[in-house]
């Protein structure tokens, strides 16, 4: 992690808010496109590129955020792959679902499913394993199975 963290705060936030004012400007884009009889892939590009800005954001500060588990540069290039890989498949989706009846754009979302399979299956690849937490049964394995933890929780039995 750097330790100028806060000279890119700034920076951030302008990041994060262009790419949702891009990102949610062109989905209404894509509406008024489809209502207007309009081709939709300038709504998607923009679409696209806000969604790239957002994702860019999401990489930066989870590397540069202390107390994030993601402290590598792979860490934060396979947290942007898996982004990019669920807003392809999400937004593949809706393409080809909205190409069935309103644009003639549909294909455009089948090239983005395929894309989205192998974007996902990259960023589990440069992703590290270590930086997932494990989630096994919730014991650690030195505690003891008689402590009263658990005896402020309500509908506990303890006394």
């Amino acid at each position: 992690m750097t330790d100028d963290t806060d000279s890119l705060d700034g920076g951030l936030l302008w990041l994060f808010f262009v790419g949702l004012l891009v990102f949610f400007g062109s989905l209404v884009l894509f509406v008024v496109d489809i209502a207007r009889n309009v081709d939709v892939f300038r709504a998607t590009v923009a679409n696209a590129a806000g969604a790239v800005l957002l994702i860019l954001w999401a990489a930066i500060d989870t590397y540069t955020d202390p107390d994030s588990e993601v402290s590598t540069p792979g860490g934060a290039a396979g947290t942007a792959l898996l982004l990019y890989g669920l807003y392809l498949l999400l937004a593949g989706a809706v393409l080809v679902a909205t190409g069935l009846v309103f644009h003639t754009r549909g294909v455009l979302g089948f090239w983005y499913l395929p894309l989205a399979v192998f974007t996902i299956v990259v960023g589990f690849l440069v992703f590290p394993g270590d930086a997932i937490p494990d989630t096994g049964t919730g014991h650690d394995e030195g505690a003891d199975e008689s402590d009263d933890a658990g005896a402020d929780e309500p509908g506990s039995d303890a006394p």
